[in-house]
Protein backbone atom coordinates (compact mmCIF):
# COMPACT_ATOMS: atom_id res chain seq x y z
CA UNK A 1 0.00 0.00 0.00
CA UNK A 2 1.03 3.63 -0.63
CA UNK A 3 0.95 6.40 1.95
CA UNK A 4 0.86 9.86 0.88
CA UNK A 5 2.89 11.95 2.07
CA UNK A 6 3.08 13.77 4.99
CA UNK A 7 1.51 17.11 5.40
CA UNK A 8 2.29 20.12 7.61
CA UNK A 9 -0.67 23.28 8.17
CA UNK A 10 1.85 26.22 9.31
CA UNK A 11 -0.55 28.76 11.27
CA UNK A 12 0.29 32.34 9.32
CA UNK A 13 1.82 34.86 11.35
CA UNK A 14 0.58 37.91 9.79
CA UNK A 15 -3.23 38.17 10.02
CA UNK A 16 -4.79 38.07 6.74
CA UNK A 17 -4.63 41.21 4.50
CA UNK A 18 -2.47 39.24 1.93
CA UNK A 19 -12.78 27.03 8.50
CA UNK A 20 -41.63 7.20 12.26
CA UNK A 21 -43.65 7.21 9.99
CA UNK A 22 -44.95 9.39 7.40
CA UNK A 23 -44.05 10.39 4.13
CA UNK A 24 -41.07 11.74 5.63
CA UNK A 25 -27.94 12.18 4.68
CA UNK A 26 -27.78 13.32 8.12
CA UNK A 27 -27.43 16.45 8.87
CA UNK A 28 -24.07 16.92 11.18
CA UNK A 29 -20.99 15.94 9.10
CA UNK A 30 -22.44 13.57 6.44
CA UNK A 31 -20.93 13.51 3.36
CA UNK A 32 -22.16 11.21 0.27
CA UNK A 33 -20.03 10.06 -2.37
CA UNK A 34 -20.05 11.67 -5.85
CA UNK A 35 -21.63 10.48 -9.04
CA UNK A 36 -18.64 9.12 -11.45
CA UNK A 37 -18.88 12.47 -13.54
CA UNK A 38 -18.20 14.75 -11.00
CA UNK A 39 -15.43 12.99 -8.78
CA UNK A 40 -12.56 14.74 -8.60
CA UNK A 41 -8.80 14.02 -8.56
CA UNK A 42 -7.10 12.19 -5.90
CA UNK A 43 -6.25 15.45 -3.29
CA UNK A 44 -2.61 15.63 -2.40
CA UNK A 45 -1.56 17.45 0.98
CA UNK A 46 1.00 20.04 0.63
CA UNK A 47 3.01 21.73 2.71
CA UNK A 48 2.51 25.11 1.88
CA UNK A 49 -0.89 26.90 1.42
CA UNK A 50 -1.08 27.65 -2.89
CA UNK A 51 -2.15 30.96 -3.87
CA UNK A 52 -5.68 32.11 -5.05
CA UNK A 53 -4.48 31.95 -9.00
CA UNK A 54 -2.62 28.51 -8.45
CA UNK A 55 -5.71 26.77 -7.08
CA UNK A 56 -8.65 28.70 -8.93
CA UNK A 57 -10.20 27.12 -11.89
CA UNK A 58 -10.05 28.79 -15.18
CA UNK A 59 -13.91 28.59 -14.91
CA UNK A 60 -14.17 30.16 -11.57
CA UNK A 61 -12.16 33.19 -10.05
CA UNK A 62 -11.60 33.35 -6.54
CA UNK A 63 -13.81 36.08 -4.32
CA UNK A 64 -11.09 39.18 -4.22
CA UNK A 65 -11.70 40.90 -0.45
CA UNK A 66 -12.45 44.33 -0.56
CA UNK A 67 -10.07 46.98 0.58
CA UNK A 68 -11.37 48.17 3.32
CA UNK A 69 -11.67 45.90 6.51
CA UNK A 70 -13.90 47.40 9.09
CA UNK A 71 -13.41 46.93 12.95
CA UNK A 72 -16.12 45.16 14.78
CA UNK A 73 -18.91 46.41 17.53
CA UNK A 74 -16.76 47.42 20.89
CA UNK A 75 -20.13 46.50 22.77
CA UNK A 76 -22.57 43.44 22.17
CA UNK A 77 -25.71 44.10 19.77
CA UNK A 78 -28.85 43.02 20.75
CA UNK A 79 -30.55 40.72 18.19
CA UNK A 80 -32.05 41.95 15.31
CA UNK A 81 -35.15 42.73 14.51
CA UNK A 82 -37.92 39.94 14.68
CA UNK A 83 -38.62 38.59 11.64
CA UNK A 84 -41.76 35.94 12.05
CA UNK A 85 -44.72 37.11 14.49
CA UNK A 86 -46.02 35.30 17.52
CA UNK A 87 -47.95 32.13 16.53
CA UNK A 88 -46.55 31.57 12.73
CA UNK A 89 -45.76 28.00 11.59
CA UNK A 90 -41.96 28.12 10.78
CA UNK A 91 -39.99 25.13 9.07
CA UNK A 92 -36.50 24.24 10.85
CA UNK A 93 -33.86 23.70 8.33
CA UNK A 94 -31.34 22.52 11.24
CA UNK A 95 -31.91 21.47 14.83
CA UNK A 96 -29.15 21.44 18.09
CA UNK A 97 -30.89 20.43 21.12
CA UNK A 98 -28.93 20.79 24.65
CA UNK A 99 -31.43 19.04 27.17
CA UNK A 100 -34.93 17.50 26.77
CA UNK A 101 -36.45 21.18 26.86
CA UNK A 102 -33.91 23.76 25.91
CA UNK A 103 -31.99 23.47 22.09
CA UNK A 104 -30.91 25.59 19.34
CA UNK A 105 -32.81 25.72 15.66
CA UNK A 106 -31.83 27.23 12.34
CA UNK A 107 -34.57 28.62 10.22
CA UNK A 108 -32.79 29.95 6.79
CA UNK A 109 -30.77 32.72 8.56
CA UNK A 110 -32.64 32.89 11.53
CA UNK A 111 -31.52 32.15 14.90
CA UNK A 112 -33.63 30.49 17.00
CA UNK A 113 -34.31 28.69 20.93
CA UNK A 114 -36.75 26.89 22.48
CA UNK A 115 -37.54 26.47 26.13
CA UNK A 116 -40.39 23.84 25.95
CA UNK A 117 -38.76 20.74 23.56
CA UNK A 118 -39.15 22.75 20.04
CA UNK A 119 -43.04 23.46 20.55
CA UNK A 120 -42.14 27.02 20.47
CA UNK A 121 -39.46 29.00 19.85
CA UNK A 122 -38.25 32.62 20.07
CA UNK A 123 -35.75 34.24 17.46
CA UNK A 124 -32.76 35.64 18.81
CA UNK A 125 -30.81 36.30 15.42
CA UNK A 126 -27.58 38.30 15.02
CA UNK A 127 -27.66 41.60 13.27
CA UNK A 128 -25.94 40.88 10.09
CA UNK A 129 -25.86 43.37 7.07
CA UNK A 130 -26.40 39.65 5.04
CA UNK A 131 -30.17 39.46 6.49
CA UNK A 132 -31.04 42.47 3.81
CA UNK A 133 -28.76 40.69 0.95
CA UNK A 134 -30.43 38.09 -1.24
CA UNK A 135 -30.76 34.61 -0.43
CA UNK A 136 -29.44 35.06 3.25
CA UNK A 137 -28.44 32.19 5.52
CA UNK A 138 -27.03 31.06 8.50
CA UNK A 139 -24.23 28.15 9.24
CA UNK A 140 -23.24 27.83 13.03
CA UNK A 141 -21.94 25.86 16.35
CA UNK A 142 -23.96 25.72 19.46
CA UNK A 143 -21.87 24.47 22.55
CA UNK A 144 -24.79 24.65 25.16
CA UNK A 145 -27.66 26.16 25.82
CA UNK A 146 -25.65 30.20 26.24
CA UNK A 147 -23.35 29.76 24.22
CA UNK A 148 -22.97 29.96 20.24
CA UNK A 149 -21.25 30.76 17.01
CA UNK A 150 -22.88 32.23 13.59
CA UNK A 151 -21.64 33.37 10.48
CA UNK A 152 -23.67 34.31 7.37
CA UNK A 153 -24.00 33.45 3.81
CA UNK A 154 -25.37 35.16 0.98
CA UNK A 155 -26.47 33.63 -2.46
CA UNK A 156 -24.65 30.73 -1.30
CA UNK A 157 -21.30 32.06 -0.57
CA UNK A 158 -19.95 33.45 2.16
CA UNK A 159 -18.15 37.00 1.76
CA UNK A 160 -14.41 36.85 2.55
CA UNK A 161 -15.37 40.33 4.71
CA UNK A 162 -17.81 38.16 6.72
CA UNK A 163 -17.25 38.29 10.66
CA UNK A 164 -18.66 35.14 13.15
CA UNK A 165 -20.97 36.06 15.75
CA UNK A 166 -20.93 35.14 19.28
CA UNK A 167 -23.53 35.00 22.30
CA UNK A 168 -22.66 33.79 25.65
CA UNK A 169 -26.10 34.38 26.96
CA UNK A 170 -28.40 32.29 24.79
CA UNK A 171 -28.99 35.03 22.38
CA UNK A 172 -29.68 37.87 24.34
CA UNK A 173 -26.95 40.01 22.84
CA UNK A 174 -24.02 39.06 20.10
CA UNK A 175 -20.40 39.89 19.29
CA UNK A 176 -18.81 40.13 15.84
CA UNK A 177 -15.27 39.24 15.32
CA UNK A 178 -12.99 40.59 13.10
CA UNK A 179 -13.66 40.23 9.49
CA UNK A 180 -12.47 36.46 8.30
CA UNK A 181 -10.73 37.96 5.19
CA UNK A 182 -10.82 34.22 3.99
CA UNK A 183 -9.66 33.06 0.84
CA UNK A 184 -11.90 30.16 0.24
CA UNK A 185 -13.80 30.39 -3.59
CA UNK A 186 -16.53 28.35 -5.55
CA UNK A 187 -20.19 28.29 -6.34
CA UNK A 188 -20.86 27.71 -3.00
CA UNK A 189 -19.04 28.56 0.12
CA UNK A 190 -20.16 27.49 3.38
CA UNK A 191 -18.90 26.95 7.36
CA UNK A 192 -18.40 23.89 9.38
CA UNK A 193 -17.52 24.18 13.06
CA UNK A 194 -15.68 22.46 15.75
CA UNK A 195 -16.44 23.54 18.98
CA UNK A 196 -14.37 22.36 21.95
CA UNK A 197 -15.16 24.87 24.75
CA UNK A 198 -16.47 28.27 25.31
CA UNK A 199 -12.75 29.77 23.87
CA UNK A 200 -11.77 27.00 21.63
CA UNK A 201 -13.32 26.66 18.12
CA UNK A 202 -12.00 25.40 14.77
CA UNK A 203 -13.99 26.85 11.70
CA UNK A 204 -13.56 25.75 8.26
CA UNK A 205 -15.07 27.84 5.05
CA UNK A 206 -15.61 25.36 2.77
CA UNK A 207 -16.43 25.75 -1.01
CA UNK A 208 -16.83 23.68 -4.22
CA UNK A 209 -17.31 24.16 -7.95
CA UNK A 210 -17.24 22.68 -11.05
CA UNK A 211 -15.55 22.67 -13.66
CA UNK A 212 -14.24 19.91 -15.61
CA UNK A 213 -15.06 18.33 -12.95
CA UNK A 214 -16.26 18.73 -9.24
CA UNK A 215 -13.53 20.96 -6.94
CA UNK A 216 -13.21 21.24 -4.00
CA UNK A 217 -11.39 24.18 -1.54
CA UNK A 218 -11.11 25.15 1.93
CA UNK A 219 -9.49 27.76 4.61
CA UNK A 220 -8.84 26.47 8.67
CA UNK A 221 -9.37 29.39 11.38
CA UNK A 222 -9.02 28.97 15.10
CA UNK A 223 -10.29 31.53 17.91
CA UNK A 224 -8.99 31.26 21.58
CA UNK A 225 -10.89 33.82 22.85
CA UNK A 226 -14.37 33.00 22.04
CA UNK A 227 -14.60 34.26 18.62
CA UNK A 228 -13.54 37.82 18.09
CA UNK A 229 -10.38 37.06 16.62
CA UNK A 230 -9.93 34.44 14.18
CA UNK A 231 -5.98 32.84 12.94
CA UNK A 232 -6.02 31.65 9.65
CA UNK A 233 -4.58 27.81 9.85
CA UNK A 234 -3.53 27.37 5.90
CA UNK A 235 -4.17 23.89 4.93
CA UNK A 236 -5.10 22.22 1.82
CA UNK A 237 -7.73 23.70 -0.60
CA UNK A 238 -8.60 20.67 -2.52
CA UNK A 239 -9.41 18.29 -0.50
CA UNK A 240 -13.10 17.18 0.63
CA UNK A 241 -13.44 17.10 4.48
CA UNK A 242 -15.46 14.46 6.05
CA UNK A 243 -14.99 15.30 9.85
CA UNK A 244 -12.91 17.18 12.40
CA UNK A 245 -12.72 17.21 16.02
CA UNK A 246 -10.77 17.95 19.22
CA UNK A 247 -10.13 16.60 22.53
CA UNK A 248 -8.45 19.21 24.11
CA UNK A 249 -6.94 22.56 22.72
CA UNK A 250 -3.93 20.46 21.82
CA UNK A 251 -5.10 17.09 19.97
CA UNK A 252 -7.26 17.15 17.26
CA UNK A 253 -8.28 14.46 14.31
CA UNK A 254 -9.33 15.24 10.35
CA UNK A 255 -10.50 12.97 8.13
CA UNK A 256 -11.31 13.58 4.26
CA UNK A 257 -12.30 11.18 1.38
CA UNK A 258 -10.73 11.39 -2.27
CA UNK A 259 -12.93 9.91 -4.47
CA UNK A 260 -10.16 10.13 -7.48
CA UNK A 261 -11.05 6.96 -9.98
CA UNK A 262 -7.55 6.80 -10.38
CA UNK A 263 -6.71 3.80 -7.15
CA UNK A 264 -7.98 2.43 -4.85
CA UNK A 265 -5.86 4.29 -2.32
CA UNK A 266 -6.25 3.29 1.49
CA UNK A 267 -8.04 5.76 3.50
CA UNK A 268 -6.02 8.36 5.81
CA UNK A 269 -6.60 10.57 8.34
CA UNK A 270 -4.66 13.22 10.08
CA UNK A 271 -3.54 14.30 13.69
CA UNK A 272 -2.33 17.34 15.19
CA UNK A 273 -1.19 17.78 18.65
CA UNK A 274 -0.39 21.57 18.54
CA UNK A 275 -4.02 22.87 17.96
CA UNK A 276 -3.53 22.71 13.97
CA UNK A 277 -0.34 24.20 13.39
CA UNK A 278 0.77 21.10 12.22
CA UNK A 279 -1.04 17.94 11.14
CA UNK A 280 0.41 14.30 10.71
CA UNK A 281 -0.98 12.32 7.69
CA UNK A 282 -1.46 8.68 8.20
CA UNK A 283 -3.57 5.46 6.64
CA UNK A 284 -5.86 2.93 7.99
CA UNK A 285 -4.98 -0.06 8.32
CA UNK A 286 -7.36 -2.96 6.27
CA UNK A 287 -9.92 -4.93 8.85
CA UNK A 288 -8.05 -8.15 10.38
CA UNK A 289 -10.92 -9.98 8.73
CA UNK A 290 -11.07 -8.67 5.67
CA UNK A 291 -7.04 -8.38 4.31
CA UNK A 292 -7.89 -7.50 0.55
CA UNK A 293 -10.88 -4.84 1.01
CA UNK A 294 -8.76 -1.76 0.21
CA UNK A 295 -8.47 -3.49 -3.11
CA UNK A 296 -11.50 -5.26 -3.79
CA UNK A 297 -13.38 -1.63 -3.47
CA UNK A 298 -12.78 1.56 -5.75
CA UNK A 299 -13.31 3.76 -2.66
CA UNK A 300 -12.52 3.69 1.09
CA UNK A 301 -13.03 6.44 3.09
CA UNK A 302 -12.99 7.79 6.95
CA UNK A 303 -15.68 9.78 8.40
CA UNK A 304 -17.28 11.37 11.60
CA UNK A 305 -13.99 10.85 13.55
CA UNK A 306 -15.22 10.87 17.67
CA UNK A 307 -12.77 11.39 20.08
CA UNK A 308 -13.41 10.55 24.12
CA UNK A 309 -9.89 11.96 24.80
CA UNK A 310 -6.52 12.55 23.39
CA UNK A 311 -5.90 8.51 22.80
CA UNK A 312 -9.88 6.95 22.51
CA UNK A 313 -10.88 7.59 18.94
CA UNK A 314 -13.72 5.88 17.20
CA UNK A 315 -14.16 6.53 12.97
CA UNK A 316 -16.47 4.87 10.29
CA UNK A 317 -14.80 3.56 7.47
CA UNK A 318 -16.98 3.02 4.34
CA UNK A 319 -16.16 1.19 0.90
CA UNK A 320 -17.97 1.83 -1.88
CA UNK A 321 -18.33 1.69 -5.41
CA UNK A 322 -18.41 3.75 -8.46
CA UNK A 323 -22.17 4.19 -8.57
CA UNK A 324 -24.53 6.96 -7.12
CA UNK A 325 -25.99 6.24 -4.79
CA UNK A 326 -23.56 2.94 -4.33
CA UNK A 327 -24.73 0.00 -5.36
CA UNK A 328 -22.31 -2.33 -3.68
CA UNK A 329 -20.61 -1.04 -0.35
CA UNK A 330 -19.74 -2.36 3.00
CA UNK A 331 -18.89 -0.38 6.39
CA UNK A 332 -16.58 -0.76 9.40
CA UNK A 333 -16.55 1.17 12.75
CA UNK A 334 -12.64 1.40 13.94
CA UNK A 335 -11.96 2.31 17.29
CA UNK A 336 -8.82 2.52 19.19
CA UNK A 337 -7.59 3.80 22.78
CA UNK A 338 -3.31 4.42 21.70
CA UNK A 339 -4.01 7.45 19.71
CA UNK A 340 -4.05 5.17 16.66
CA UNK A 341 -1.13 3.13 16.95
CA UNK A 342 -3.63 -0.48 17.35
CA UNK A 343 -6.68 -0.72 15.84
CA UNK A 344 -10.30 -2.78 16.64
CA UNK A 345 -12.57 -2.76 13.65
CA UNK A 346 -16.28 -3.90 13.75
CA UNK A 347 -18.12 -4.90 10.72
CA UNK A 348 -21.50 -3.12 10.63
CA UNK A 349 -24.58 -3.86 9.44
CA UNK A 350 -25.13 -4.46 5.52
CA UNK A 351 -27.37 -1.56 5.41
CA UNK A 352 -25.42 1.06 7.19
CA UNK A 353 -23.69 3.02 4.51
CA UNK A 354 -20.65 4.93 6.69
CA UNK A 355 -20.91 8.23 4.04
CA UNK A 356 -24.45 8.62 4.80
CA UNK A 357 -25.01 7.00 8.23
CA UNK A 358 -24.62 9.44 11.54
CA UNK A 359 -22.54 8.09 14.65
CA UNK A 360 -23.30 9.11 18.05
CA UNK A 361 -21.77 7.97 21.13
CA UNK A 362 -22.74 9.21 24.28
CA UNK A 363 -20.36 7.26 26.06
CA UNK A 364 -17.92 4.18 25.15
CA UNK A 365 -20.36 1.70 25.79
CA UNK A 366 -23.59 3.48 24.15
CA UNK A 367 -24.09 3.64 20.11
CA UNK A 368 -26.85 5.03 17.71
CA UNK A 369 -26.01 5.03 14.15
CA UNK A 370 -28.79 7.03 12.31
CA UNK A 371 -30.06 6.92 8.85
CA UNK A 372 -33.04 5.52 7.09
CA UNK A 373 -32.59 2.39 8.83
CA UNK A 374 -31.14 2.90 12.43
CA UNK A 375 -29.13 0.79 15.05
CA UNK A 376 -28.50 0.89 18.60
CA UNK A 377 -25.08 -0.68 20.47
CA UNK A 378 -24.87 -0.77 24.23
CA UNK A 379 -20.87 -2.83 24.01
CA UNK A 380 -18.67 0.04 22.17
CA UNK A 381 -19.58 -1.18 18.24
CA UNK A 382 -19.46 -4.67 18.84
CA UNK A 383 -22.72 -5.57 17.74
CA UNK A 384 -25.84 -3.81 16.68
CA UNK A 385 -28.96 -3.92 17.37
CA UNK A 386 -31.80 -2.72 14.01
CA UNK A 387 -34.32 -0.33 15.80
CA UNK A 388 -36.36 1.62 13.69
CA UNK A 389 -36.86 2.24 9.40
CA UNK A 390 -38.03 5.25 8.26
CA UNK A 391 -38.58 6.23 5.10
CA UNK A 392 -36.77 9.94 5.54
CA UNK A 393 -33.26 11.36 5.54
CA UNK A 394 -33.23 13.66 8.80
CA UNK A 395 -30.57 15.93 10.59
CA UNK A 396 -30.58 14.25 14.13
CA UNK A 397 -29.84 16.17 17.55
CA UNK A 398 -29.88 13.65 20.48
CA UNK A 399 -28.89 14.71 24.55
CA UNK A 400 -29.16 11.21 25.85
CA UNK A 401 -30.06 7.80 24.10
CA UNK A 402 -33.73 8.20 24.90
CA UNK A 403 -34.63 11.83 23.65
CA UNK A 404 -34.01 12.65 20.02
CA UNK A 405 -35.23 15.44 17.63
CA UNK A 406 -35.00 15.23 13.38
CA UNK A 407 -35.45 17.35 10.72
CA UNK A 408 -37.03 14.55 8.41
CA UNK A 409 -37.19 15.41 4.55
CA UNK A 410 -38.40 13.39 1.56
CA UNK A 411 -40.16 14.11 -1.37
CA UNK A 412 -39.73 17.83 -1.09
CA UNK A 413 -41.22 17.64 2.33
CA UNK A 414 -39.96 18.72 6.06
CA UNK A 415 -41.28 17.98 9.33
CA UNK A 416 -39.62 18.40 12.64
CA UNK A 417 -39.88 15.20 14.60
CA UNK A 418 -38.94 13.77 17.99
CA UNK A 419 -38.54 10.43 19.73
CA UNK A 420 -38.52 9.77 23.78
CA UNK A 421 -37.71 5.97 22.92
CA UNK A 422 -34.17 6.29 21.39
CA UNK A 423 -35.46 6.22 18.06
CA UNK A 424 -38.63 3.47 18.38
CA UNK A 425 -41.20 5.74 17.50
CA UNK A 426 -41.25 9.10 16.10
CA UNK A 427 -43.81 11.80 16.21
CA UNK A 428 -44.70 15.35 14.39
CA UNK A 429 -43.95 18.45 16.08
CA UNK A 430 -46.00 21.79 14.98
CA UNK A 431 -43.22 24.73 15.93
CA UNK A 432 -44.45 27.70 16.00
CA UNK A 433 -43.19 31.66 17.52
CA UNK A 434 -43.30 32.60 20.53
CA UNK A 435 -43.13 36.21 22.31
Amino acid sequence: MRTRRLFILVVSILFLTVSACGPFTTGVVTVTPLPPTERPPAATLPTEVPSPTETASPEFEPISPEPTVLPPASEPQPPAPAHFRAGDAIQLDEIHMMSPTEGWGLSGPYVLITADGGLTWREVTPPDAALAGPQPKAYGAFLDRQTAWVVFATEDRISPLASVWHTADGGRTWMPSWPLQHEAYGDSVWAEFAALDVENVWLMVRGVYVGAGTHFAAQFFHTADGGLTWTPLPGDVGVDYTGLVFADASTGWLTWQTTGAYYNWPPEYAVTSDGGLNWESRELPPPPDAPGLFDQYPYCEPFQPRLFSSRSIRILMGCFDYHYPPQEFTSYLYTSEDSGTTWTTYRLPDKVSASQAMLIFFDTEEALLLGRDSYRSTDGGRTWTHVKTVSWDGQYSFVDPQHGWAVARANQEVALVKTINGGGTWTTINPTITK
